[in-house]
Order: structure tokens, then sequence, then C-alpha cells
């Protein structure tokens, strides 16, 4: 008496990939007929359902809602340092590309554009300085 554990079947890319279709179709059409009935069953007991929500939004009691007060200094500080990490690096960065950047265009004869790269740069630099200080002014004012 031969027992096979494990059988295996050969198939072409094109024929996996047709069951596998075959298969995922199927599943669709159930869940979309599913769908279909709820969506009828929803639009035939249209005033129920509204009932419902608007019972369940009454006796929901908001004030057992609690934030939970975590001590975050651990997570100022990782977030300062990933800051300062950013700040450095935006430092170099800024100061290499705005220096090719007007490089490349005094090289072409476009001093007037000088300034407008400089001033890009630097707003960008700024950028990093200006966003923390803006959050903490919104989080002191609420």
């Amino acid at each position: 008496m031969l027992f096979t554990i494990n059988e295996v079947k050969i198939y072409t890319f094109e024929e996996f990939r047709a069951i596998q279709e075959n298969k995922q179709s199927v599943l669709l059409n159930d869940e979309l007929s599913y769908l279909d009935a709820v969506i009828g069953h929803i639009e035939r007991n249209k005033r129920k359902y509204m009932t419902l929500v608007l019972i369940i939004a009454l006796t929901v009691d908001l004030s057992t809602v609690t934030s939970f007060a975590m001590d975050t200094t651990a997570i100022d500080k990782a977030g300062m340092q990933i800051l300062e990490l950013i700040r450095k690096v935006g430092y170099w960065i800024g100061i290499i590309l705005c220096s090719k950047d007007v490089i490349k265009h005094c090289m072409r004869g476009h001093l007037d554009s000088v300034g407008s790269i400089v001033a890009m740069y630097g707003l960008g630099f700024g950028v990093l300085y200006f966003l923390p200080w803006l959050f903490d002014l919104i989080k002191g004012l609420f």
C-alpha cells in the first residue's frame, strides 16, 4: 500500500497564473455578492440604521475617554538629537549645493541670479530652525 504524502504538481507560469486568477475571481465574486446583499439590506432598512447610529452616538459616554499622560522627556531628547543632526547635515549640504549653483551660474554669466540662489538656500536652511520655533509657539498658545 502506497501513501503519497507530498504530491507535487508542476505548472507552467501561464497555467499557474490562470489558476490564481480563477481563484481570485471566485473570491471576488463571493465578496461582491455579499457586499451587494449588505448594501441592499441597508437601503431597504435605512430608517432603522439611522436610528441605530443615533442611539449609539447618544449613549457613548465620552467622559470615560482618558488620555494617558506619559513622560515624554526621552522622546523629546531623542527628537532634539535627530533635529540637531539634520541641521548639521543640512548646513553642509546647503553650503556645498549653494556654492555649486553659484559657480555654475557665474560660469554661464548669469550674475544677476546669484542673489536669488543664495536666498533660496538660506531660506531652506532657515526653515530647519524656524519650524521647531513655530511649533513651540503654537503649542504654547494651546
